[in-house]
């Protein structure tokens, strides 16, 4: 998940300047004022080279498409313009994101050791919202707490807490799978 964390780390950043200087400059900051005042999804698909940069290994991938699924969300959710955004809606982004990268790599792995699906279009995505809601219900709650505080935390801090995050949410999910073994 070396991918993911960096990207969250990346991330975070973006959520701690959106909190600290706004969101007009944490956008010049990164190159992007011209989509001050845009939709947030828009502004988030801007910011998506900085936060999941691309490459060609599976772990980059993961993050980009958790990236892409977490702005989806908020696109459908009809979440406003970016500059509108709360400091907690950015949290609950990011907490989306790390969510959804998380999915991705049970995904991967499970792919990747060759399990099974049904033959169903409908069992296969029945069976993907099951997991989106596992790994979501075990991850959201216990994790949003560990945002307080993030505009004072330096670039060193936010790597920390994001690692800390991260281990968490795999050590939720794994509990939770052997407890539903």
């Amino acid at each position: 998940m070396g991918s993911s964390r960096a990207a969250g780390a990346r991330l975070l950043g973006v959520v701690r300047n959106f909190a600290t200087i706004g969101p007009a400059e944490t956008l010049r900051q990164l190159n992007l004022a011209g989509l001050a005042g845009r939709p947030a999804a828009e502004v988030f698909v801007g910011l998506l080279e900085f936060v999941c940069p691309p490459g060609g290994a599976v772990d980059e991938a993961i993050a980009r498409q958790a990236m892409l699924e977490t702005i989806g969300d908020m696109a459908e959710a009809g979440i406003g313009s970016f500059d509108t955004l709360t400091p907690d809606q950015m949290g609950e982004f990011f907490l989306d994101f790390v969510a959804r990268s998380i999915e991705g790599r049970v995904m991967a792995d499970l792919g990747g050791r060759g399990v099974t699906l049904p033959d169903s279009v409908a069992a296969v995505e029945n069976a993907q919202a099951q997991l989106h809601d596992f790994v979501t219900g075990c991850t959201r709650g216990q994790l949003a707490g560990r945002l307080d505080g993030v505009e004072r935390m330096s670039d060193r801090d936010i790597e920390v807490v994001v690692n800390q995050i991260y281990e968490a949410a795999f050590e939720l999910v794994a509990a939770a799978g052997e407890a539903a073994a």
